[in-house]
């Protein structure tokens, strides 16, 4: 098994319940590390910083929500589309794919983005509109976090695709659009509720 086929189809190439056990694994982590930044889920995709404290188990009902909602979308419409569609396959799919988010928060938590947003904000409302007082080094950094992040984003759309097209034995492209369409629309409708 080489790196490059784990990188390309981890659903290809490792049991579902090795799958299983490193989403519940990824799912635990990313929940405590969540926790610990002070953030939140507002989405699959995305975080945000809550005015309020909130506990640990409030960060793992909502992450759970984040992983139910996916899963009983994606599901349905895999049971319509092969009836054949095996529960552990979906929420595998469900559990990996957010993989390369938790690498983003990992990362976003390494730099300290409010330091360098104020420098950003002090610099405009100075008119300094060239970011000329801005560190280069720390706008370097954060341009190379971005695209880094953009990539992640991409590859976590593929995974989704990679995982869903094993899940339901699918070799049309248009079905995998739909997977991309409809969990970026899910997504879409949560923000709304949080």
């Amino acid at each position: 098994m080489k790196v490059k086929q784990i990188f390309q189809n981890p659903f290809a190439e490792f049991t579902e319940w090795k799958l299983f056990f490193a989403g519940v694994f990824g799912f635990l982590l990313s929940s405590y590390i969540i926790y610990l930044s002070g953030q939140q889920f507002n989405g699959f995709m995305h975080f945000y910083q809550p005015e309020m404290t909130v506990s640990l188990w409030t960060v793992l009902r909502v992450h759970a929500y984040m992983v139910l909602a996916p899963f009983v979308l994606l599901y349905g419409i895999g049971m319509l589309l092969n009836r054949k569609t095996r529960v552990i396959d979906v929420m595998n799919v469900v559990l990996i794919t957010p993989f390369p988010l938790y690498l983003v928060l990992f990362l976003g938590k390494l730099l300290n983005q409010d330091k360098f947003t104020d420098q950003i904000l002090k610099a405009v409302q100075s008119g300094d509109h060239a970011l000329a007082g801005v560190d280069k080094t720390e706008m370097f950094l954060f341009g190379m976090f971005g695209i880094i992040s953009l990539l992640l984003l991409f590859y976590q759309f593929y995974l989704l695709v990679k995982g869903m097209n094993v899940a339901v034995n699918n070799k049309k492209i248009g079905i995998s659009i739909l997977f991309v369409a409809l969990y970026f629309i899910l997504d879409l409708c949560i923000q709304f509720n949080f």
